[in-house]
């Protein structure tokens, strides 16, 4: 087992959050803990505290690096703060499907309240965002000794929540609006009828008032008001609402164009200071979250998870390993960032795969690269998260160093979109053990071109944007238009070169696409040479037909999640695991 990394202390990379200490920790629940992050200021006095309380399901995948800059702009302004992952969410102990979600998830947040207090704050305030909002006025409810409370674009109640999501997933992924079980699918997310039951009960008209001494309510210009989030006796002394400005670009873009909404987390952090006094009090920093167990395995087995800080840069990631499973020899999963989000994955997919994986005796690190997510930013820049970066090779090579010291090649690279291209070019590069791409892209303007300078030599699997006739052609006249000349690779490498080169050098090449990346995938490579290639062995292109690009989908999600464990477990997991009748690998390796 690799050694334990001293104290995890990142530097705030946010506007005016220098010298601000960050530390991973758990609390609550001691059998299952919940996740999460304690920002100090950093003279360690601080005159109040606040709990972030994020959105769910994909909000938050919007949401995670905004909320991270709020909390080190509290930090630097003399709070101690918070940021949670609710239980079954993030990188807590617990699952989507387990009974009493709501519950479970207000629980965190008083959970999260007492933490803060323990530190030596008693002046403690909630932020929420989203639906997040709403728990935190659950939350508020019970407490009672809340002292401000901000909800940000907040979620009139789950029913709302879940009929704003389920119209989305409906329009854009084909959802059927009414399940006949009574599961309610969003994006990136599957219900049972129980839980869907459980957030639509919920609701901010139903809370006991006022919330808190003071109450700040930010909506958004572009949408409807409900009354009840108007209501001044939500707060006992001072009640606001304003305008949540850039929350349009902030919530409907996705990655490059979504926008940071610097001003209204300045106008939060203001709010919040302009009520907490001048009084301060020494801080009382928590413990950092060192090796914890998240999840008991088949068979007894524990599954513990550690929060890593990855030199020399000290990027941020989660080690997950089964304390009692070893497989020796075999190679460890980088898991990497999917666009701008963070280290759980697409829908928390990565999360899951660690988890599972685990069991079966595969160490996983699920990896920020430099500025997304929690890891700091290699070339010191502030305020501004990107991919496709090509400080994105230094991440992969220091983490794979990191994670195999005696051999940073015997590492499995795994990623979607732009994670998985970053990691088709760092098995290229390390020579990995093998590789699993899902619907990766490698179409793009790269950073350096956008700063003058010439593409990255390191680039070998980037591709040139379709042309449109290309498009209009099918496989099989790509094929032939391909032998003739006809599509080109735009002077650069296409896919039959890279292809060629990750199975000549010896790397398990996994490739999960959908209809359009399966076409960007094979620009440049005949379905022959394919062929040849598959009969190696070293490499399998699975089509699957229909599949959404960021996996939204439960059905396919689930799919994509057996096909991937399956290829990995039968090819680097604990051999006698593979034949134990009714364990979980053999059940994966028959699906």
């Amino acid at each position: 087992m690799l050694a334990r990394v001293p104290a995890v202390v990142t530097l705030g990379v946010g506007a005016g959050a220098s010298g601000v200490a960050s530390r991973p920790v758990w609390f609550g629940d001691e059998g299952r803990p919940a996740f999460g992050w304690f920002h100090s200021p950093p003279d360690g006095l601080a005159v109040g505290g606040a709990v972030i309380c994020p959105p769910l399901a994909f909000n938050l995948f919007h949401a995670h690096y905004a909320l991270r800059l709020l909390a080190e702009r509290l930090a630097a302004s003399g709070f101690c703060a918070l940021r949670l992952d609710y239980d079954g969410t993030g990188d807590s102990a617990g699952g989507n499907d387990d009974p009493g979600r709501t519950e479970a998830w207000v629980a965190t947040v008083r959970s999260a309240l007492r933490l803060v207090r323990q530190s030596g704050v008693d002046n403690v305030g909630l932020v929420g965002m989203r639906f997040g909002a709403t728990l935190a006025a659950q939350a508020a409810t019970s407490d009672e000794r809340v002292d401000q409370v901000v909800l940000w674009d907040p979620c009139a109640s789950g029913r709302s929540f879940l009929r704003e999501q389920r119209a989305i997933s409906t329009i854009t992924l084909g959802s059927p609006a009414e399940s006949p079980d009574g599961s309610v699918e969003i994006p990136g997310t599957l219900y049972d009828a129980s839980t869907a039951d459980d957030i639509e009960a919920v609701s901010i008209a139903k809370c006991a008032l006022p919330l808190a001494r003071r109450v700040l309510v930010l909506t958004r210009a572009d949408r409807p008001v409900h009354r009840s989030l108007l209501n001044p006796a939500l707060a006992s002394e001072e009640f606001a609402h304003e305008q949540a400005v850039g929350q349009a670009e902030f919530m409907d873009r996705y990655p490059p164009v979504q926008e940071l909404p610097h001003e209204a987390i300045t106008g939060i952090v203001g709010w919040l200071g302009a009520g907490a006094g001048d009084e301060k009090v020494v801080v009382q920093v928590p413990e950092e979250g060192g090796p914890r167990q998240v999840e008991q395995g088949w068979g007894g087995s524990r599954t513990v998870e550690e929060p890593v800080s990855v030199p020399p840069v000290g990027l941020f990631g989660i080690l997950t390993y089964n304390h009692d499973v070893r497989a020796p020899g075999a190679p460890a999963a980088l898991f990497l960032n999917v666009a701008n989000q963070h280290h759980v994955g697409p829908n928390r997919l990565w999360v899951e795969l660690a988890r599972q994986w685990a069991g079966a005796g595969i160490r996983s690190l699920r990896l920020d690269l430099s500025g997304l997510g929690d890891s700091p930013d290699r070339q010191g820049a502030s305020g501004r998260w990107e991919c496709f970066k090509p400080e994105a090779f230094e991440d992969v090579a220091d983490a794979a160093q990191w994670l195999s010291p005696d051999d940073p090649s015997n590492v499995v690279l795994v990623g979607l979109c732009s994670g998985g291209y970053q990691a088709l070019e760092g098995a290229l590069v390390l020579r990995a053990r093998g590789v699993v791409a899902i619907n990766p892209f490698g179409s793009f303007d790269p950073a350096e071109f956008r700063a003058g300078l010439p593409l990255d030599p390191r680039r070998r699997v980037l591709l040139p944007a379709p042309e449109p006739e290309d498009a209009r052609l099918e496989d099989a006249r790509l094929d032939e238009a391909w032998r003739a000349g006809i599509v080109g690779t735009g002077g650069r490498s296409g896919s039959g070169r890279w292809l060629s080169e990750l199975v000549r050098q010896g790397t398990d090449t996994l490739l999960v696409c959908g209809d359009a990346e399966l076409r960007a995938a094979r620009r440049g490579i005949t379905a022959a040479r394919l062929q040849r290639l598959s009969r190696t062995g070293g490499l399998r292109l699975e089509h699957v037909a229909g599949l959404q690009h960021d996996l939204f989908i439960a059905d396919q999600r689930r799919l994509v999640t057996r096909l991937v464990t399956e290829h990995v477990l039968s090819r680097f997991s604990v051999p006698h695991l593979r034949t134990i009748s009714g364990s979980p690998w053999a059940a994966a390796l028959v699906e």
